[in-house]
């Protein structure tokens, strides 16, 4: 779990939860780890400058890739700008077609002015024009809702978003009010406290941990889970499809753009029949994970899983070549 700060603060925000994820057993497996990034008024060091929400989120991601290499999967807990960084990097790891972004299975925000904050929003004009942080905190900044509008249509709302999106705000929070935290995200809800104590958490019964606490072990229970394994079913004498054609198939398949990202992956499997789903394995390496998806295309072949993929890979990738010579060949597949 990464933890990432707000404006004009430190990781020590992260404190109280970090004591109590430490003693309490239902968590052992938590690992918690702090993203630091500059973050001031203003810069008096002629070499140095405060820096962008674009170079902040491509830190975060630096982090994430480098530092955490090893780690299979991911949960981002943010504070106040903290989330609006973790949306920006999100959004620029869809653009880039970021592998990384399969890793990120919870993204929990904790007074996120997603719709800006007018507290004291004149004399930070005046005061902070040079801050290109603070510029991000102001009501609808256009860079800011193009990053939501991202997380929103391409995560929140896919037919099985591979990353959970929280969003909540502090009852009592006059900086954030609950309507700019909880902004249009679906999974919301606030909390009590003010801007800073909803995330000073004072015991496991602090609902701002239990909601946290719940997540994990959602995420927990959810990779716990052994994968579905499909029985096998024998195949008449000329029924087996032949090895040759199913891998010059799947060469077809990973010429498509993204089909090498788990993610991408993901969204296109998410067109499929929901008994077909329940029998892929799990993600893995993209040719033999390809390879055991046709097999189970085929043992579902009443159900059209071939034509249905189609279907997915043309609205991902549009009029693409590759996608439209695969069509004939997926359509067949229900054929037998």
């Amino acid at each position: 779990m990464v933890f990432v700060h707000g404006f004009l603060s430190s990781d020590r925000v992260w404190t109280a939860f970090r004591d109590l994820i430490r003693a309490d057993p239902a968590l052992d497996d938590v690992e918690t780890h702090a993203f630091r990034y500059a973050t001031s008024l203003l810069s008096w060091h002629p070499l140095r400058q405060v820096p962008t929400f674009d170079e902040v989120a491509d830190g975060l991601r630096t982090f994430l890739r480098h530092d955490l290499a090893d780690r299979s999967r991911l949960a981002l807990v943010t504070h106040s700008q903290g989330g609006l960084v973790a949306q920006r990097a999100l959004a620029r790891m869809l653009t880039d077609d970021d592998a990384d972004l399969a890793r990120i299975r919870l993204l929990l925000m904790y007074a996120c002015p997603t719709a800006g904050s007018d507290l004291g929003l004149s004399a930070r004009r005046a005061l902070l024009r040079a801050n290109p942080q603070e510029r991000q905190l102001r009501p609808l900044n256009a860079a800011v809702l193009d990053a939501q509008r991202a997380v929103l249509h391409r995560i929140v709302h896919t037919a099985e978003p591979s990353t959970r999106v929280l969003a909540f705000a502090g009852e009592s929070d006059a900086v954030v009010p609950p309507a700019s935290a909880r902004s249009v995200f679906p999974d919301a809800g606030v909390l009590p406290g003010d801007h800073f104590t909803i995330v000073q958490p004072d015991s496991p019964a602090h609902r701002s941990y239990v909601v946290l606490r719940q997540e994990l072990r959602r995420l927990a229970r959810a990779d716990d889970r052994p994968p579905a394994t499909p029985l096998p079913r024998p195949r008449a004498g000329g029924d087996a499809p032949s090895l040759g054609a199913d891998a010059e198939l799947v060469d077809l398949l990973l010429a498509v753009p993204g089909m090498t990202d788990p993610a991408f992956r993901a969204q296109a499997y998410a067109r499929l029949p929901m008994r077909v789903r329940e029998q892929l394995t799990r993600p893995g390496p993209a040719r033999l994970e390809l390879l055991a998806a046709l097999d189970t295309l085929r043992d579902h072949r009443h159900l059209a899983p071939g034509r249905a993929l189609a279907d997915a890979l043309a609205a991902l990738v549009p009029e693409h070549p590759v996608v439209v010579e695969l069509r004939t060949r997926l359509v067949a597949l229900d054929a037998g």
